[in-house]
């Protein structure tokens, strides 16, 4: 850690001398284990076969549409179909024997013989009666899991796509070192913070907890094909992302002056003349804007009056986001729109909570009683289902409280807008590598490294209080994950900080389709500028993406009624004294008919 020789080198040399390690995780053992075992069966289910159009005459691709057909009509399953798909490769790695060629000798005629039926169909009904007592299909296993339905752990080949694919991927955490190299004493190590979040010393003085690593090393041993060799080596760094020293620089008080005071001149007044203020419920801020005429009735019944809540990520807070809540603001006046502020992830110097992040129970409570306040939502009660919800929109960091409130509250999350999220595939450390262990090799990186990276709150937040355990969040948690109108991500392929082209194949593995936006070009954040912020607001505000280019170059009111029938609504709004003054043309509300929209009971 560095610091410079001024009151902000003062603060950091106070910091080194208290600061402390995280303590363990908050979820149970019983969560954990549920967790590790949820990550080592990951990727192992075989893909539903897809066939991809090709031009004709590839003798592969012949193949390929053969084995479809089988798949298709149901002779084989999707695992026989990618077995025999990659018969070659697995000749070559001994997944299988390779096909003799030559002539047959006595012996191998007479092997041959003995499987002549002495009777039509005897072989059939011995086959069929060796499926049934689970004996197995043959040259290859057909299980899709490393634990048998007699609950041994069944271990991949060394060379399966899937044990080869988890091994690059975990080794992330050991600084992309060589598979090799890793010892069984380099994993323990490993395991101890990722399963538990302590040391490997204290997990050792431990009975149930050395027993419970024991278990899971047996199950990534399986899982990766490969058993580790015995010992330490020294030379391999393993990442602990809560253990590991905080990586943090000093930088001049000044610029966290400019900062504060750029943030407090928004929040003070430039947003109060766009009708959006400050409040506080515990020690949640927020800004918030409540379109004239909009009622808590309308925003549970009517689509286009969602409130709309954005989630920010790392950075500078307000003075980072400043043009993309601008664009809410002016793009959704039929909306509520509502923006909580996380001064540790905002270098927020002067906050009581810049080096106290908000705790998942604290956020998602918060943010409870905040929609509650508002009427954006009515909880469940004992014979009636809850009311309402919000659209959450967030970006990179953001999507940490985001999963929060769809994991603990799934009914607040009407509809949700991921943009670079990195709480998808957390155990496979590329997040956590890029941002904190990486070193930079480009201009971007270096100013990635500087001003976010190493800044002292955000060093502190990510080093000591971001459990991957408890920020990841699982396709299947998010509700109505697959439904385009419901759920958005969007994705660049030029991403430096997660990687997009995984998630990707994660998200479309569970069946996005529609739902999922990407650009090869985009990089981390630049789906929230230029004209691509267009279509991530309009998503968010609607549910829908179509025309998204011309979207605010029409004016919005061509997305919603007629041009009659909404002039007189705004009359009836004007007689009704709800607005001081009509709004003008050009300021109609982006009220895009959202198909399928759930009529509140």
């Amino acid at each position: 850690m560095n610091g410079q020789a001024s009151l902000t080198g003062t603060v950091f040399a106070a910091y080194a001398l208290t600061e402390s390690f995280s303590s363990k995780s908050n979820l149970s053992m019983e969560v954990r284990n549920a967790l590790v075992h949820r990550v080592y069966q990951t990727g192992l289910t075989y893909l539903v076969p897809n066939l991809t159009p090709n031009p004709s005459g590839d003798p592969k691709l012949e193949i390929q549409r053969h084995l479809y057909s089988l798949y298709e009509t149901g002779q084989i399953t999707a695992a026989q179909y990618h077995h025999m798909k990659d018969r070659e490769y697995e000749e070559i790695h001994g997944m299988r024997l390779r096909p003799r060629i030559g002539k047959l000798t006595e012996e191998d005629t007479g092997v041959i013989d003995a499987f002549v039926e002495a009777e039509p169909g005897e072989r059939e009904a011995r086959l069929r009666a060796q499926v049934e007592v689970d004996v197995g299909v043959g040259e290859f296993s057909d299980e899709e899991g490393i634990t048998g339905r007699d609950g041994k752990v069944l271990m991949l080949h060394r060379m399966d796509r899937r044990a080869v694919e988890f091994r690059e991927r975990l080794r992330t955490w050991f600084n992309h070192a060589p598979w090799e190299s890793i010892r069984k004493k380099n994993m323990l190590i490993w395991l101890a913070w990722a399963c538990l979040g302590i040391s490997y010393e204290e997990a050792s003085t431990h009975p149930r907890w050395s027993e419970f690593l024991d278990e899971s090393l047996g199950l990534l041993e399986a899982r990766t094909g490969s058993k580790f060799a015995e010992g330490y080596n020294q030379d391999i760094e393993v990442i602990r992302l809560t253990l590991d020293p905080v990586v943090a620089n000093g930088r001049p008080l000044l610029l966290y002056a400019l900062s504060a005071g750029v943030n407090w001149w928004l929040c003070q007044v430039v947003y109060p003349h766009q009708g959006m203020s400050l409040y506080r419920q515990g020690d949640v801020e927020y800004l918030v804007r409540i379109p004239q005429g909009w009622t808590p009735e309308r925003g549970k019944s009517h689509p286009n009056a969602l409130p709309v809540v954005y989630l920010h990520g790392l950075g500078f807070g307000l003075l980072q986001s400043h043009l993309l809540i601008k664009h809410l603001i002016s793009s959704l006046p039929s909306h509520p729109i509502l923006i909580p502020m996380f001064p540790h992830t905002a270098q927020a110097f002067f906050h009581e909570r810049y080096l106290r992040p908000l705790t998942r129970l604290e956020f998602v409570e918060a943010m409870k009683k905040i929609c509650i306040k508002w009427g954006f939502w009515e909880p469940a009660e004992a014979n009636r289902k809850a009311k309402g919800g919000i659209s959450l929109m967030s970006h990179s960091n953001g999507s940490v409280p985001h999963g929060w409130i769809i994991k603990d509250c799934p009914s607040l999350a009407k509809r949700s807008t991921f943009v670079d999220p990195v709480v998808f595939c957390l155990w496979e450390g590329d997040v956590c590598h890029s941002f904190c262990y990486r070193k930079p090799a480009t201009a971007l990186e270096l100013l990635l490294y500087y001003f976010i990276s190493t800044e002292l709150g955000i060093a502190h937040y990510i080093f000591r209080h971001f459990d991957w355990g408890d920020n990841t969040l699982w396709f299947d948690e998010i509700p109505h994950g697959t439904d385009p109108t419901k759920t958005a991500f969007f994705l660049g392929g030029s991403d430096i900080i997660i990687d997009a082209a995984r998630v990707r194949r994660y998200l479309e593995q569970h069946g996005v389709k529609n739902g999922l936006h990407w650009d090869s070009k985009a990089g981390h954040g630049d789906g929230l500028s230029g004209a691509a912020r267009d279509r991530v607001v309009m998503f968010a505000g609607t549910g829908s993406t179509t025309d998204w280019e011309g979207w605010l170059a029409r004016g919005r009111r061509t997305h919603m009624r007629e041009v009659d029938e909404w002039d007189l609504e705004k009359e009836r709004i004007w007689r009704s004294g709800d607005l001081r003054e009509p709004l003008a043309e050009g300021e109609e509300s982006d009220q895009t008919e959202v198909e399928d929209w759930d009529k509140e009971e």
